[in-house]
């Protein structure tokens, strides 16, 4: 039986990018909006786990 392993950073990464969208996509195009902060969230708390 195959082990199965959960990366914490990838929940903590998700659910911040989650939160930020949400938060942040409240005038304009919600979707897009939505879609650019959260990515830009991904991709700053990806540079900052290298710091870490």
């Amino acid at each position: 039986m195959p082990d199965v392993t959960i990366n914490l950073w990838t929940l903590v990464l998700g659910a911040a990018s989650g939160l930020a969208a949400v938060l942040g996509a409240r005038t304009g195009n919600r979707l897009v909006m939505g879609a650019v902060i959260g990515a830009a969230t991904a991709a700053i708390l990806t540079i900052a786990r290298g710091f870490i």
